[in-house]
């Protein structure tokens, strides 16, 4: 709505003509009836007709503050709402430019402001006012955002002093509040409306999250509706560059299932390499076809229709139908149709992708923390448990010795108890060190694991197990991440060499060059099968190797295992990398 009513002054409503009110004084000073009166009504043409209720506050406005002349002016709402702009008085030419300027200045400070993303609060969004006599300008604003604004003219004498600037907002606030309100609450109403609409799509496209379920019923749904003899859904395997047949349907669909094919094969892989939807009518005529796959299933291709499944991020796979029944094949309507089942698709298979992932990390999660729990309860019994059990047994022959009088032996028995106590806080803090090496919080990786080299020789026996920490010096401190996941594999190696290995000797080696991280824990014990050890973690749910090849992963580097060592010719060597432009700390980048 865009409107102007006529250049002169408004004629006086009943309240009005009883008792002119400059700056509504007799409101502020609590005889509202009158206002509130006019209010109610003024609330009554709003449910009729939003024209009419603009010109008639403004009018209202010039009745209760005694201005001259009222311009009301509100955003427009791109593609829902256009510009609410109300002028009523004698508004001399010179003195609309002015507001025309002042109305400018709110919407750029608007559009400036959200270009910014500022946080939503009255005192962020409001532009300041611009008082400049005659004129007086107030801001609209609601949910704290600015609406709009109001300029009131008034005659030289009648301009509002400084301390009737705030009433005289309020005033104005109250008397527009319900318009602003109602136009709020519209949009509200559209908003939802949208929201709905995008809900009901999404529970369209994610019925379930069962990936196999997704899968099966996209591939059925597209030979159905395309009157095709065969589908196929190829899964993207990125880190490979490969796609996988994962749910072939027709007479070779288990055939197919879970086999292979590079990018850049066949007519599906030219569309994972192009991501470029393909129609193919007659597939000897295209030397893209891969015949080989008709070999293996005994199944003959004559047409191909082929979409890219795509998400903003990655290719999840790509749809394939196969064999169109009508004798014409597949035409420019149907490769529209699959490519808009494509794309949601796309989203279902990448929901559905995530959340099995979620799953399994979870179950993952929960295996590894119960089997820390049960490691945890292993150390503690066969530590310092058994250590306060001698404690205790050895305390109560003190407290023999002491009622006889043996004063000599009850101080050996005491010698025994302090040897005892302090063999117990050295391993319940080589233990803690080992769940949470806080070392780490203030000092570098070098540090921190010489520091873990004096807590495991306070611990163990002479005879157990040499250990020997051969650390150089390092150019730059990897990112506290990093050092976390190098400290807890080497931690992992060598709590594996103590449980199993029955080495006698360990060596711990930390060194690099200009480009990488290197280090290597190695021993001279029994060794181990390690691919088959590897394996079997991942069946019995044992996730110590597993846990030791992802925390290099995850900071870009790798680990491998021989054994036995190339070294010492027996026991294992642990070798692990990492480049540093992934584990530099952030400040030395």
């Amino acid at each position: 709505m865009s409107q102007s009513a006529a250049q002169s002054p408004p004629r006086r409503t009943s309240a009005s003509q009883e008792s002119p009110d400059p700056t509504g004084s007799a409101f502020l000073n609590g005889d509202c009836n009158p206002f509130m009166r006019d209010l109610t009504a003024l609330h009554n043409i709003l449910q009729s007709s939003t024209d009419a209720y603009w010109e008639k506050a403004a009018e209202l406005l010039c009745n209760y503050t005694q201005a001259q002349a009222v311009s009301i002016w509100l955003f427009p709402i791109p593609d829902r709402y256009p510009e609410v702009r109300v002028r009523v008085g004698r508004w001399p030419r010179k003195l609309r430019a002015q507001v025309e300027r002042w109305e400018a200045h709110l919407q750029s400070t608007v559009l400036e402001q959200a270009q910014r993303r500022r946080p939503r609060d009255r005192t962020a969004t409001s532009a300041p006012s611009l008082p400049e006599p005659p004129l007086f300008h107030v801001r609209l604003v609601a949910d704290g955002l600015i609406q709009g604004g109001v300029s009131l003219l008034f005659p030289d004498k009648a301009y509002p002093a400084p301390a009737e600037h705030a009433p005289l907002e309020q005033l104005v606030n109250i008397v527009l509040d319900s318009g602003i309100r109602s136009r709020q609450l519209l949009l509200v109403h559209y908003r939802l409306d949208r929201i709905s609409f995008i809900v009901q799509v999404g529970q369209a496209l994610n019925s379930t999250l069962d990936l196999a379920s997704v899968l099966a019923e996209t591939t059925e749904t597209a030979a159905s509706i395309l009157n095709a003899e065969a589908a196929t859904l190829f899964l993207a395997d990125e880190r490979r560059n490969e796609l996988i047949f994962y749910v072939p349907t027709g007479s070779a669909g288990g055939l197919l299932r879970e086999r292979r094919i590079p990018y850049g094969r066949g007519i599906a892989g030219w569309v994972a390499t192009h991501r470029e939807a393909l129609v193919v009518n007659d597939v000897t005529q295209d030397p893209r076809f891969f015949k080989a796959m008709d070999a293996v299933t005994g199944f003959v291709t004559r047409s191909i229709l082929c979409v890219p499944l795509e998400t903003p991020s990655r290719l999840v796979g790509v749809l394939e139908v196969l064999n169109k029944r009508d004798p014409q094949g597949f035409s420019e309507e149907d490769l529209s149709w699959l490519d808009t089942l494509g794309h949601q698709a796309a989203i279902a298979l990448e929901n559905a992708r995530l959340y099995e992932s979620l799953r399994q990390e979870q179950e993952r999660i929960i295996r590894a923390q119960e089997e820390t729990r049960r490691q945890i309860a292993r150390d503690l019994h066969d530590g310092p448990a058994q250590i306060l059990s001698l404690i205790l047994m050895n305390l109560d022959m003190a407290r023999n010795f002491l009622a006889k009088g043996r004063m000599d032996t009850v101080q050996v028995e005491i010698d025994l108890l302090e040897q005892l106590a302090r063999q117990a806080k050295d391993e319940i803090r080589t233990l803690l060190f080992e769940l949470r090496p806080l070392i780490l919080e203030n000092k570098d990786l070098v540090s921190a694991l010489r520091a873990y080299e004096q807590q495991l020789n306070k611990t163990l026996a002479p005879q157990e197990l040499e250990i020997v920490f051969e650390l150089e010096e390092l150019p730059w401190e990897p990112s506290s991440q990093a050092a976390n996941q190098i400290f807890s594999v080497i931690q992992e190696a060598i709590s594996n060499v103590r449980k199993h290995a029955q080495a006698s000797h360990l060596w711990v080696r930390l060194w690099s060059d200009r480009t990488r991280l290197y280090f290597q824990i190695e021993d001279d014990g029994h060794g181990f099968d390690t691919e088959k050890t590897r394996a079997a973690s991942h069946e019995q749910g044992s996730f110590g190797l597993v846990n030791m090849f992802e925390r290099l992963e995850l900071i870009g580097g790798k680990l491998s295992f021989q054994s036995p060592s190339p070294n010492t010719g027996k026991g294992t060597l642990v070798s692990g990398e990492a480049p540093w432009e992934a584990i530099l700390a952030q400040d030395d980048s």
